[in-house]
């Protein structure tokens, strides 16, 4: 009589074992996704501050070594690619790009660095009372100056010019044209605040979500007299 060799018995995961390893999962991501979120979220704090410092520091000392004004712009637009924003409505925008320029003697200017933008987690604060630099200073439109400012960028992203700035200027011997008695909240300080999008820009630094417990963000300080800056970075969380 012929006989055949028995198959191995075949085995598997029971509905029972597979819930649980769900279950399990579930529990690991609930634990590393936010702690990797807020990891995330200070790594781009630390390159915004950083791009910032540097690029306030270049401009300085471009005016001194080149003996000219320099032009440092903020810029606020609406990236289209952010929930919640519209290119078309400068209202849902946000300060959130900086750049300089060579002033010329003609009265003129020429850009002297690129756009630097910062990460799309970090934005500047607009109130007086967080960023003077911002907050105090007379907000022009991009489309109402470019028939008298050549150098006016278009945007990336379809921005184009729909957007509106604010400026100060690094004198050829390092100081600036800053108001020496500004007053007010900011009380004769010159700065600028960087914090998460996840914050209101406007007039606090209050997060939009509650379960959020701390506020990371940096301030620059612009000496008005000598042009130096200060940074400061209170939290990291």
């Amino acid at each position: 009589m012929r006989t055949f060799p028995s198959r191995p018995r075949q085995t598997g995961f029971s509905l029972i074992e597979l819930l649980i390893v769900c279950g399990i999962i579930a529990i690991v991501v609930g634990f590393t996704v936010p702690a990797a979120t807020t990891l995330i979220k200070g790594t781009q704090m630390t390159q915004a501050s950083q791009l910032l410092a540097d690029h306030m520091s270049l401009a300085r000392q471009y005016a001194l070594t080149k003996n000219r004004s320099v032009e440092v712009r903020f810029y606020k637009f609406a990236d289209p690619e952010t929930p919640g924003e519209d290119k078309a409505k400068l209202s849902t925008g946000k300060f959130r790009a900086f750049q300089a320029f060579e002033v010329l003697e003609s009265g003129g200017s020429v850009a002297i660095f690129k756009v630097q933008r910062l990460p799309s987690t970090v934005i500047m604060n607009e109130s007086v009372e967080l960023s003077s630099l911002i907050g105090a200073q007379d907000r022009i439109s991009a489309q109402t100056q470019k028939s008298r400012d050549a150098s006016l960028p278009d945007l990336p992203r379809e921005v184009g010019l729909n957007y509106e700035y604010v400026k100060f200027r690094f004198q050829p011997d390092g100081s600036t044209d800053l108001n020496l008695s500004l007053t007010g909240p900011a009380e004769g300080k010159w700065y600028v605040t960087l914090h998460g999008i996840d914050y209101d820009a406007v007039t606090t630094t209050s997060p939009k979500d509650s379960s959020s417990k701390q506020i990371n963000f940096f301030t620059l300080q612009v000496d008005p007299v000598s042009g130096a800056t200060k940074s400061y970075r209170p939290t990291a969380g």
